[in-house]
């Protein structure tokens, strides 16, 4: 892909590595769970980022990003180290900049829609809250039914309860944050 070519190597750093550092950071969100999640969560990052090199029928961008990204697993360590919460919202705001000079909408978009899937692919991979009480259990499911409603007004698909559950409170408000940083609906 030329446009990631002609880019300054800190601009190409910047996209090639937000897949990976977003994932960390939203396994970092919570940390409830232990090693278990951590191990977990890094293996769904691992899994999504190789998937989504296999993506042929998506976006050639988002391809081509997820495959430089698995390419440069040496850097992964470091990158793990600029996931904090302002980082990652500037960091996404700058290379979606960067991506608006050097490609169109649709693979923007898509570009956007990937590192969302990645986060909550991690979120999802360990369940951090097994054992819960009535009233707590409860406020999840109103929660869960609050949500569910909102995507059914706006035809989306929805997660199952039990889906929903691995997501903990955490998690989800890391999820908003990104959703709201990317400036893409998610519910």
């Amino acid at each position: 892909m030329s446009f990631l070519n002609d880019l300054p190597e800190q601009d190409k750093e910047l996209i090639i590595s937000l897949p990976y550092r977003v994932g960390v950071w939203i396994s970092h969100s919570d940390d409830v769970g232990g090693e278990e999640a951590d191990e977990n969560e890094k293996t769904a990052l691992n899994n999504i980022l190789a998937g989504f090199t296999q993506d042929v029928f998506g976006s050639e961008v988002v391809q081509f990003v997820m495959a430089e990204t698995v390419s440069h697993k040496e850097s992964w360590e470091s990158w793990s180290k600029r996931t904090n919460k302002d980082e990652i919202s500037k960091d996404c705001s700058h290379a979606i900049e960067i991506l608006k000079r050097y490609v169109d909408e649709k693979e923007v978009s898509a570009f956007k829609q990937r590192l969302y899937e990645i986060a909550e692919a991690v979120a999802l991979a360990f369940r951090e809250y097994e054992e819960l009480d009535f009233s707590s259990r409860m406020r999840i499911y109103i929660i869960y039914l609050k949500e569910k409603w909102k995507a059914m007004q706006k035809r989306q698909s929805f997660k199952s309860f039990d889906q929903f559950q691995n997501i903990s409170i955490k998690e989800r408000q890391a999820l908003s944050f990104l959703s709201d940083t990317l400036g893409i609906d998610y519910s």
